[in-house]
């Protein structure tokens, strides 16, 4: 097989191809493009030479594509769609008139984050609608194939199709109900003596940095009670004596409405440190920068403890 270089390619030749593949006819292809047959059928030619496939072959009154060319079939209209907003001045963007949803990934954390965020929006734009999906394992790559327009992540997470925004970072604390014992004489020692709960997500695989710290110091604790999800941890601890240790964003205004209290970490722990990351495919597309800047501003909102 012939390697293919880039610079041999003439973009009007994927275009010619695709509108080929989709009509499966020189004549019909020729009128889409506002070209004559005869142009379409030396452009075919050429693209046989470059790919060193047939790409499609005659089939009576239609043509029938090759396995090479239904795979291309796939990929094409996507691929040219993309050169065709890389090339494009954006368009405007108006908030105020907009009806655009916006698809936001993110840990299930930043939920007290979230009335700062549509009461922002919903200002500047009261038809703009924003969905709230779970993060996961996948998400780095959902958001590289446009599932999402914006993803909260941790920043050491790395995709050479994404670029990042710091957030800022976050110390870790200890939290429990009021009036702990733990917290009468806080140390190492009560620390590793009373029960903990864990919050444990589908993402994080082996140790987290909390017991992965202790187990460097030799310290050991007794994991009582796991939970999939933080926004399930402050009534646990309300109700109970487990002591949880999470970064402080993690449980925001809910340590408050659940009457808990907290402590800094007997040990040093590195504070959490979130990205905000886009599509580097998007470019600076004015929609994508008005929402990217509203979620960075709920991040700075004073009443959301940063």
């Amino acid at each position: 097989m012939n390697m293919i270089q880039l610079r041999d390619i003439d973009l009007n030749l994927l275009v010619v191809l695709d509108a080929l593949l989709q009509e499966r006819s020189v004549t019909r292809a020729a009128e889409k493009l506002h070209l004559t047959p005869s142009a379409v059928s030396h452009a075919l030619k050429r693209l046989r030479e470059l790919f060193d496939d047939e790409l499609l072959l005659r089939d009576g009154r239609r043509m029938r594509p090759t396995v090479r060319a239904e795979s291309l079939a796939e990929s094409l209209p996507r691929l040219l769609a993309q050169i065709a907003r890389t090339i494009e001045a954006p368009e405007a963007f108006d908030p105020a008139t907009s009806t655009r949803t916006f698809r936001l990934a993110a840990p299930d954390f930043i939920a007290p984050l979230m009335p700062s965020l549509l009461r922002d929006i919903n200002t500047e734009g009261p038809g703009i609608k924003v969905e709230l999906a779970p993060y996961s394992a996948s998400a780095l790559h959902d958001l590289t194939e446009g599932r999402y327009d914006a993803l909260v992540a941790n920043s050491a997470a790395e995709n050479p199709d994404l670029r990042a925004e710091p957030l800022g970072t976050w110390p870790w604390a200890v939290y429990a109900r009021n009036g702990h014992p733990a917290f009468n004489d806080w140390s190492v020692d009560a620390w590793s003596a009373h029960p903990h709960l864990q919050v444990r997500t589908s993402v994080v695989q082996g140790k987290g940095p909390t017991d992965r710290t202790a187990a460097e110091l030799g310290i050991q604790r007794d994991i009582r009670a796991v939970v999939p999800h933080f926004s399930m941890a402050a009534p646990l601890l309300a109700g109970t004596d487990l002591l949880l240790t999470v970064p402080s964003i993690t449980m925001g205004n809910t340590a408050e409405a659940y009457n808990l209290d907290h402590r800094e970490p007997p040990f040093d722990l590195t504070p959490m440190a979130l990205s905000l990351f886009r599509n580097a495919a998007e470019g600076d597309e004015p929609g994508i920068r008005w929402f990217l800047e509203r979620v960075a501003a709920a991040f700075r909102d004073p009443a959301n403890g940063h």
